[in-house]
């Protein structure tokens, strides 16, 4: 299994197309980018349930078990209208938001999911007429980043979504 959704010439042929320009420098880099770009969607689109466990968002389950790195392709899976998806698919929903997130990678390397730290948040904070100030959204001089909200990303990826609500043991007292 690849280590990244898509290829490196359709995310070529996918950005030539709408004349994005950034995406732009080697293959490597590229792959790279599109690397990281994979790990953001698998990432994202996870939910922790009410029982503490990490459950996928996406229906279905990995063709290839926890042996498979990605999340897609995957078994038993269907868009949101119902439309079965093949067992040894990945939607292109999934790879055109993979190279949409690609494009934010290769200019701004590590920009989908920058470490955070809550205690660097606050810039100041003042007790008396209480009055906090935050960090700018940038990076840099002490500022802390903050993970990109991806509304192209959000939407290509849409009608993959599922709605995961239950987790455990039922009792139903009579």
């Amino acid at each position: 299994m690849p280590d990244f959704y898509g290829t490196v010439a359709n995310a070529d042929a996918y950005h030539a197309a709408r004349a994005n320009a950034a995406w732009a420098g080697d293959d490597v880099a590229k792959q790279a980018a599109l690397i990281r770009a994979s790990a953001y969607i698998d990432g994202k689109y996870q939910f922790q349930n009410a029982c503490g466990r990490w459950e996928s968002l996406f229906s279905g389950n990995k063709t290839g078990g926890r042996a498979q790195a990605l999340q897609w392709p995957r078994t038993g899976a269907t868009d949101n209208e119902g439309s079965a998806i093949p067992a040894d698919e990945i939607p292109t929903e999934i790879e055109q938001a993979t190279y949409e997130a690609a494009l934010r990678e290769i200019a701004a390397p590590g920009s989908l999911s920058p470490d955070y730290v809550a205690s660097s948040a606050i810039k100041r904070q003042k007790v008396d007429v209480l009055e906090i100030e935050y960090q700018s959204a940038a990076t840099g001089a002490g500022g802390v980043p903050t993970r990109p909200v991806i509304t192209v990303v959000d939407e290509l990826v849409a009608p993959l979504l599922g709605c995961k609500t239950a987790c455990g043991v039922a009792v139903f007292v009579v």
